[in-house]
């Protein structure tokens, strides 16, 4: 009688640790998703700055229209 009962036991801590590996691997991969999510947004906003900074100089120079333009088109890229 003692040995189904050890071998429940056994069964049950595996299923335990299984269980709670699954979640802790979860846990992380949305957390690190979510900070993705936060540094795309974050990048996003510099760029919309750096941009208006541009935009504010009242005489542009070639370099200044280029960066503009090369900034615009990063910021319309989606984050990987």
């Amino acid at each position: 009688m003692e040995r189904p009962i050890g071998i429940l036991g056994g069964v049950i801590a595996l299923l335990t640790a299984i269980v709670g590996t699954t979640v802790t691997i979860d846990t992380r991969y949305a957390k690190s998703e979510e900070v993705r999510q936060q540094f795309c947004q974050a990048r996003r906003q510099q760029l919309r700055d750096r941009i208006f900074e541009i935009s504010l100089k009242p005489s542009k120079t070639a370099s200044d229209i280029a960066l503009q333009e090369y900034l615009a088109q990063q910021l319309k890229e989606d984050c990987r």
